[in-house]
């Protein structure tokens, strides 16, 4: 992860960049796809909390390229409706709404349980250990943040093994509008909740049982949506 310390500018207030996937210089891919691959990913792991400001001056900084990069990457994400642009105050996480979070958790539920569905035919006994691993960790982290991250883990280590990049990218796009809205989700006073659903989803691919993983996804996604859209405007 790449992070750095944001100078303070007077009559503004300081902005603090999320913490970040670093560039990396020998690739072949241009540092405007990396910029915006790292944001998109800091999003959807919920690395950005609601109501944040994003400045191009404080993540290229913090990603160690220039500013233009950035901007570029920043104005993209506004034209994909995750950010809003202001004048002279940098980028703003679009909030949800209500109505949006439930219309979003409806389209995920297909598609993640979709992608769950088809992991079934794949999964193997290293995957299955590894998600007990991650449900595991994120039990013990005392910080949203932190178990936040595990849970992008969880899912996503699922998601790779449909082996569909084209579904993947499909539930990439709808994880990086909800990704700064799971803050909501109150993780300790639920964490028991949350494991056992995970445990379900496990189970479910163990046996590997389609219908079962699909509605254990599903199952998930919706119960979390219950506990987070009372607290969305």
């Amino acid at each position: 992860m790449a992070q750095a310390a944001v100078r303070r500018r007077p009559g503004r207030q300081q902005s603090e960049a999320p913490d970040l996937e670093a560039i990396d210089d020998t690739s072949d891919e241009t540092v405007e796809r990396q910029v915006y691959r790292s944001i998109r990913r800091a999003l959807a792991s919920g690395h950005v909390a609601p109501g944040t400001s994003l400045t191009s001056r404080s993540l290229a900084q913090a990603l160690k390229v220039s500013v233009q990069p950035v901007r570029d990457a920043l104005k993209r994400l506004e034209a994909d409706g995750v950010l809003e642009g202001r004048p002279q105050s940098g980028f703003f996480l679009k909030s949800l709404t209500q109505q949006e979070y439930r219309e979003l958790t409806e389209i995920r539920q297909r598609l993640e349980g979709l992608a769950g569905r088809l992991a079934c035919q794949t999964i193997d006994k290293q995957t299955l250990r590894q998600l007990e691993r991650i449900n595991e960790k994120m039990a013990k982290h005392e910080n949203s943040k932190d178990a936040l991250e595990e849970n992008y883990r969880f899912h996503f280590t699922i998601y790779e093994k449909a082996n569909r990049p084209n579904l993947l990218a499909l539930i990439e796009n709808f994880w990086v509008r909800i990704g700064p809205a799971l803050h909501h989700h109150p993780y300790k006073i639920s964490s028991t909740a949350t494991m056992e659903r995970h445990r379900q989803i496990i189970r479910a691919l163990e046996e590997r049982d389609g219908d079962a993983a699909e509605a254990a996804i599903a199952n998930d996604l919706g119960s979390a949506a219950d506990l987070i859209v009372p607290r969305l405007p």
